[in-house]
């Protein structure tokens, strides 16, 4: 009641809070989505653009690019009519070749004969005349042969690679007029500011696919590697142009226009979220003023209630635990005498086994009535403790000899024998006894008690383990509450005894359930209640 009296200011002041908090996500969300779409969608609209425009100055090199081997195949053209006019015009080829020629390029004319196909005109660093056409470049001349229009390729001879341009029946039936050029790994185009390679990084593949063993030259080092691919035709085969822009086609600004926006937009949308957060916080301000003096009133009646209500009990308690030490010292005589009457009819029982079994059932429930009287006596008088060295491991023997297992259920102990602790040996004992016969009654189908104790970090600590019930988490929060009880039989003050009697040997006792898979009680004496080992 309490805590629902002092919270309820921060509970309406929250219920105040959501409205705008929602009216600020919601700026937040559609200012914010419209400037991130805004920026996305000029982004997309300037990479199309940027696209176009390098599909353009593509198309535009490609042109160029094409007239220029346009004119190669005019001049093997032109040139296989001078070799084939007559066989004299030979040096008059060789003349007119060597004018279109560059460093280390040659131009030849060949001719099958039979398998083979030999020179028979030549210029520049081309074979000798009668030298046979290796098989690489013979069979991409027959090739020719069998194509209409000029052909091209690329040989590997040795160590240098040469492009070849080929032109079938160009010196007359079965000739191919070949114009060759050797080619480095890797060949650069020196492009100039004006020409469509000034703005643009270019390579040129002899393939319809950019596969780098069939580069022909580039205008940087670095490849495109995911460029504009566009083919085009050289003569008779397909080429490809792969290109990129060296720098943004749309302009510099136009290209930093998306994230200009995006800025820009963020900016305001911070601003606008600032502002209406600024406003909400001064009504909040302005609200928590007039509900604190309220709070402070509800704070101090919420004390006044509690202090109330913990008169009551400590009242309840006191008049209970009268009450108790009453009936207590009238029952503990009358209980005395009837187990000696006990003893005394077993022994007169003799071998009459159905009087002993009696007898034994009037014991453990008298001795059930004793617990319940010492309990309440031990609650409601309750002493400090004699401390004195006690054994750990004497003192778990001697526990479980005193309380018997019922039928089916194992028990074990072990202790480390040379550790020690100072306690009160009678009360340290009752508290074991009564978690030892809650352990015993947590299992009415049977099951295994362990009882162990070692030394942890300077302190003493002992558990018993069972096997049986175990509790729910609301039981293990309420177990040491006096007169709560879980059970049929039994008051609810053993374990609350328990507790009182290791809280005043300066220890702690904790617990450990699960449902359906037993419970684990753990007494810790601290440190200070440990003694060395007599020598």
């Amino acid at each position: 009641m309490a805590d629902g009296l002092v919270e309820a200011p921060a509970v309406d002041s929250l219920g105040r809070r959501w409205p705008l908090r929602m009216m600020s996500a919601i700026i937040l969300v559609v200012l914010g989505g419209a400037v991130v779409a805004s920026s996305v969608v000029t982004l997309n609209v300037i990479r199309h653009q940027e696209r176009l425009i390098l599909q353009e100055r593509t198309g535009e090199a490609a042109a160029v690019l094409g007239s220029a081997f346009a004119s190669v195949q005019d001049s093997l053209q032109l040139l296989g009519s001078i070799a084939g006019s007559s066989p004299g015009n030979r040096q008059l080829f060789a003349t007119a070749a060597r004018s279109v020629l560059g460093p280390a390029q040659g131009l030849l004319v060949s001719t099958q004969r039979g398998a083979s196909m030999r020179v028979i005109a030549a210029a520049g660093a081309a074979p000798a005349i009668g030298q046979a056409i290796p098989g690489a470049q013979a069979q991409l001349g027959r090739r020719a042969l069998s194509t209409a229009g000029m052909v091209s390729g690329l040989v590997q001879q040795g160590e240098r690679r040469w492009l070849y341009f080929a032109l079938g029946r160009g010196a007359g039936p079965g000739t191919v007029v070949w114009w060759e050029a050797p080619l480095s790994q890797a060949v650069t185009i020196e492009a100039s500011p004006g020409s469509p390679f000034g703005y643009l990084d270019i390579a040129v593949y002899l393939s319809a696919r950019p596969d780098p063993s069939t580069l022909i030259a580039a205008t940087t080092k670095h490849l495109p590697p995911a460029g504009l691919q566009y083919p085009f035709r050289v003569g008779h085969d397909t080429w490809l142009l792969v290109t990129t822009s060296t720098f943004p086609l749309v302009g510099s600004l136009v290209k930093d226009t998306p994230w200009i926006i995006l800025v820009m937009g963020g900016l305001a949308v911070a601003l606008t979220v600032t502002i209406v957060e600024v406003q909400g916080r001064r009504r909040d301000y302005a609200a928590a003023q007039v509900h604190e003096k309220t709070a402070s009133l509800q704070t101090a009646m919420a004390e006044l209630q509690d202090a109330q209500a913990q008169l009551v009990r400590q009242e309840k308690l006191a008049a209970v635990g009268q009450l108790a030490s009453t009936v207590g010292h009238e029952l503990r005589n009358p209980l005395a005498v009837i187990m000696n009457a006990l003893y005394l009819l077993e022994v007169a029982a003799g071998e009459n086994d159905m009087m002993r079994r009696h007898v034994a059932t009037a014991k453990r429930e008298t001795s059930a009535a004793t617990l319940i009287v010492s309990d309440l006596l031990d609650y409601s008088v309750g002493r400090e403790p004699m401390l004195a060295p006690v054994q750990v491991a004497d003192l778990i023997s001697e526990s479980l000899s005193v309380v018997p297992p019922p039928a089916g259920v194992q028990v074990a102990g072990h202790s480390d024998p040379e550790l020690f602790v100072t306690a009160d040996r009678d009360q340290l004992r009752q508290a074991l006894l009564n978690l030892i016969t809650n352990g015993y009654e947590a299992m009415p189908d049977g099951g295994a008690l362990t009882v162990s104790a070692a030394s942890a970090e300077g302190s003493a600590q002992i558990t018993v383990t069972d096997t049986g019930l175990g509790m729910s988490d609301e039981t293990c929060q309420n177990i040491f509450t006096p007169f709560f009880t879980g059970k049929a039989r039994g008051i609810g003050l053993g374990l609350a005894v328990t507790k009182r009697v290791v809280e005043a040997h300066g220890g702690t006792i904790t617990v450990e359930s699960t449902p359906s898979a037993g419970s684990s009680f753990t007494i810790t004496v601290p440190a200070a209640a440990m003694v060395s080992v007599p020598q």
